[in-house]
């Protein structure tokens, strides 16, 4: 039989697997991560540029790199909105 037929003898369709309602981590506890992430990341960005660059392009180096990790951070949470809502 094809799902068509099966359908008009009144029988129930395939049941769709659901997604899982809660998040495995909480929002605190990542952006606590993010935060522990963004500060190390932007200190050794900074280690690494200050002997070649200099102190001021070396800080701003570590500032810009641990702005964009928050930037990416910010901009999954939007994709991950805008998806939610067109899902439904």
């Amino acid at each position: 039989m094809t799902k068509k037929k099966k359908l008009q003898d009144g029988q129930q369709s395939e049941a769709k697997p659901s997604l899982p309602v809660e998040p495995w981590i909480s929002m605190r506890n990542g952006s606590l991560i993010i935060v522990f992430t963004s500060i190390v990341m932007g200190v050794l960005t900074a280690i690494q540029v200050i002997p070649v660059k200099g102190w001021l392009e070396g800080i701003l180096w570590g500032l810009l790199y641990a702005g964009l990790i928050w930037a990416i951070f910010f901009g999954l949470i939007f994709f991950n909105r805008l998806l939610k809502r067109n899902r439904s």
